[in-house]
């Protein structure tokens, strides 16, 4: 005990030593965690948003089936319905565009060999194009290109 006066504090550094070191490495773990949580979050973004915009253009895609012989399908692209060539069938959080890629059914272009079609029977192509905003301030969008082929009679 008569050795306390000759110490000089070195295990109360040693100790000081150790507390930051050990600091350090759980704030470096810490904020590598908060980068992982923000990534995931991000990919969950994106995965819903991808999810939503699949459905609303399938729901798009099944309203205008429904509708039949008054389909925004079945218009020419020099109907009045169109704009700028192209078609919105549905607006709001998701945008849904469609773009008739020939004039309509008078412009008909031949179907692609593997469906075989009968004779007089022509394709129609239609482009739908879907967009959705999303992330923190809607800073990105999701767009979902899709394409419909009809079988249609006229044309060549």
């Amino acid at each position: 005990m008569g050795n306390l006066k000759n110490q000089k504090g070195i295990v109360l550094v040693a100790a000081m030593l150790m507390i930051l070191m050990v600091s350090g490495i759980a704030v470096t773990v810490m904020s590598g965690s908060a980068l992982d949580s923000k990534m995931i979050n991000a990919t969950q973004d994106s995965y819903r948003a991808e999810s939503i915009t699949r459905g609303d253009t399938e729901k798009s895609i099944k309203d205008e089936l429904a509708k039949k012989g008054n389909s925004q399908f079945l218009l020419k692209r020099s109907n009045a319905a169109y704009v700028n060539d192209s078609i919105t069938l549905l607006s709001g959080s998701t945008k849904v565009v469609m773009v008739n890629e020939v004039g309509g059914p008078d412009e008909l272009l031949d179907c692609p060999p593997r469906f075989a079609p009968t004779p007089k029977i022509s394709c129609n192509f239609l482009k739908l194009t879907t967009s959705r905003a999303y992330g923190k301030n809607d800073k990105h969008t999701m767009t979902i290109n899709t394409g419909i082929q009809q079988e249609m009679i006229g044309g060549q």
